[in-house]
């Protein structure tokens, strides 16, 4: 929440470049995150000896299952994104017929490469205005995907945190602090970005809390399930190793297309003096790295 507190008030606005410079750090932290813990341990669980027979004989189930989350949270954003362009298209065609008696053409009626010429062609500065609502709407869209990435691995983490019990417990806790702290860093500063026409700081404080809750709801799930839950039971055994899977493609997915490609494209980023990109790619580095290091002992 801090990031987004840091919008509203006074003495911790001027912390911004240490939200901005910890976004990043985060980025690296959930990069890290999929690939070394969450990938690591559903290699481990569905390579388990107790799974013999059951999966076929086909070692690669864990990339399989990554993909495939991967590949539905990409499937999501571009339904979703296609929604929203046409929503705004149609809207842009309706209040230009009604203001000057000509109609905007949908998108759907323009072949792709098509599409912006056009629309400038019709009303350059009415055009401009549209492409600026949609972009909005994009960032938006960009980052309710990844925070639904990170709450359902928080989920995932909290149900996995009940349900482990003697010394691991304390090694896995202090990992998940670490990462879901710094997670929380990188979607705080993204939801802190976004504008909001009414009720922005409620909307941005209700953003926050949906990510802060995730974590105590999976382990409320855990803690219900932890008497009937048999660690070493191959139905055990084979519900982490996929949800563990699962989590890791979603992760990479968000790491990359909400966070890696998202930022370092952006006009505010290229903008900001070479120090300041520099500092930037050292602390998503860093943040790799030390997640790394915690992947030895959790």
């Amino acid at each position: 929440m801090l990031p987004v507190m840091g919008k509203y008030v006074n003495w911790l606005g001027n912390m911004r470049r240490v939200f901005v410079v910890g976004k990043f750090f985060g980025a690296g932290v959930i990069l890290a995150t999929s690939f070394v813990h969450m990938m690591g341990a559903a290699i481990e669980t569905l390579g388990d000896s107790c799974l013999d027979g059951w999966l076929g004989g086909f070692e690669s189930w864990p990339a399989l299952l990554a993909m495939i989350a991967l590949l539905a949270m990409h499937l999501m954003e571009h339904t979703m994104g296609r929604r929203i362009a046409r929503s705004a298209l149609s809207a842009s065609a309706e209040s230009t017929q009604s203001g000057h008696g000509a109609s905007t053409p949908c998108v759907d009626d323009l072949p792709l490469k098509e599409t912006p010429s056009r629309l400038e062609s019709h009303e350059p500065s009415h055009a401009h205005a549209v492409y600026g609502h949609m972009d909005e709407h994009r960032k938006r869209l960009s980052t309710y995907v990844l925070e639904l990435g990170i709450a359902l691995h928080s989920i995932i983490v909290g149900v996995t945190l009940a349900v482990t019990g003697g010394t691991a417990f304390k090694t896995l806790l202090a990992a998940i602090s670490f990462h879901q702290f710094f997670e929380g860093m990188a979607l705080g500063t993204r939801v802190a970005a976004l504008t909001f026409n009414r009720r922005p700081f409620l909307i941005c404080m209700l953003n926050a809390s949906i990510f802060a809750l995730t974590t105590p709801l999976g382990q409320v799930i855990g803690i219900a399930v932890r008497e009937s839950f048999a660690p070493r039971a191959p139905s055990s055994l084979l519900a982490m190793g996929v949800l563990d899977a699962l989590s890791a493609g979603i992760l990479l997915y968000s790491a990359v297309a909400n966070l890696l490609v998202e930022e370092f494209a952006a006009f505010e980023f290229h903008q900001a003096s070479r120090k300041m990109r520099i500092v930037c790619f050292a602390a998503m580095y860093a943040g790799c790295a030390a997640m790394s290091v915690i992947g030895k002992w959790a």
